[in-house]
């Protein structure tokens, strides 16, 4: 397919609406005039930054501007959300067009519109920021997939892990008192991973998967376990 070949069906659905449309206009890949109204549009095989940036070019013109893509195969709106978002935000319009030989087509996905400011969802960041406190070392690598991800709650499970690992059997209070996370409670009720048990009535200990558990995060068991031992002496 040659960016071309969405030509025709782009220009006949301006034509259709009353438009005069033109070709290859000083860089303008297709131009579009009624009255007072003026659109431009850019063609492209792919959705891309490189269209992107084309279509933010031509905004200069003062023009309504417009990106024209092939529609994707399996397109569904929940699939294209986010990237409809990012064209939207831009203030261009999408079009898509349908090859399907003498039955080609282009629609009109959404017109382009004034840049409204995000709207900062404060739980959202308050999730991120509490995230962010809750961990002291990092050791993610951003980017992956199909890895284990240590969260905040990772790490504390981890830490109250070593404590019980070092001191033996403890109550939530005592885990606290040795630098284990507010919540110790509920952690220890929930146990998540399976990593801990009930002793006894408000006692606590490490279970054996707890401890092949901390050999999985070597490296925040050796951050906690030296500085547990180091607060021991």
């Amino acid at each position: 397919m040659t960016e071309s070949e969405l030509y025709p069906s782009v220009r006949d659905l301006f034509e259709k609406r009353g438009y005069k449309v033109n070709a290859e206009v000083k860089d303008c890949d297709i131009t579009a005039v009624k009255g007072d109204e003026f659109i431009v549009v850019e063609l492209k095989k792919n959705l891309s930054v490189t269209l992107l940036s084309q279509g933010l070019k031509r905004l200069r013109t003062g023009a309504d501007v417009y990106i024209a893509v092939p529609k994707p195969k399996n397109y569904s709106f929940k699939k294209f959300r986010d990237v409809f978002s990012v064209i939207k935000k831009l203030e261009l319009g999408l079009i898509f067009v349908s090859i399907r030989g003498n039955h080609s087509f282009a629609e009109i996905v959404f017109k382009p519109q004034t840049f409204k400011p995000t709207a900062i969802n404060s739980l959202k960041r308050k999730e991120v920021l509490n995230e962010i406190d809750g961990r002291t070392i990092d050791t993610n690598t951003g980017g992956v997939t199909g890895q284990k991800i240590v969260t905040a709650y990772t790490e504390k499970c981890i830490h109250i892990a070593c404590i019980l690992d070092i001191y033996g059997d403890l109550s939530p209070k005592e885990i606290r008192e040795k630098g284990g996370s507010d919540n110790t409670y509920n952690i220890l009720k929930m146990n998540v991973y399976g990593w801990f048990h009930k002793v006894s009535r408000g006692i606590y200990g490490i279970t054996t998967d707890g401890r092949k558990g901390l050999l999985e995060y070597p490296e925040l068991e050796k951050y906690y376990t030296e500085l547990l031992l180091s607060e021991k002496k």
